[in-house]
């Protein structure tokens, strides 16, 4: 059984490298950042928090659910998505309700606190923790 689409995309790759000779080059290193390094790397995701570091890209990789990776790009103020579009599909907001981007995108970053436990580029001290074994972010 495949654990997450990711396997399916990796296996897909590899055989069309194979059968067709396509040339696949992978996004690595912490300038392309995922959820490895969020639940993982608790050093770079302090020097992303404090402004040491800024990545090109960050993908919420290795995240149980939608749901979650939602809740800790919130936390990150890497979510710029409005939460009244969030169960839609963009044709039917574009049909119903006009400009996409107006309606759902924001310019500024919707930073929601969640866990206080989970890299966060606010302290959210007064949240509840994900994992009672752990500890504050920002008890550094």
């Amino acid at each position: 059984a495949w654990q997450s689409h990711q396997q399916v995309l990796g296996t897909l790759l590899t055989e069309h490298a194979s059968l067709f000779g396509l040339r696949v080059k992978v996004l690595e290193g912490q300038g392309f950042p995922g959820g490895y390094h969020y639940h993982r790397d608790p050093n770079l995701m302090r020097k992303i928090v404090q402004g040491k570091f800024i990545p090109y890209l960050f993908h919420m990789s290795w995240t149980k659910s939608k749901e979650n990776k939602v809740l800790f790009m919130q936390q990150m103020g890497l979510w710029y998505i409005r939460d009244q579009c969030l169960n839609d599909k963009a044709i039917d907001i574009l049909g119903e309700r006009g400009d996409f981007s107006a309606i759902c995108c924001s310019k500024d970053p919707l930073i929601t606190c969640h866990y206080k436990d989970q890299p966060s580029i606010i302290p959210c001290k007064g949240s509840p923790a994900s994992n009672k074994h752990s500890h504050n972010f920002w008890t550094w």
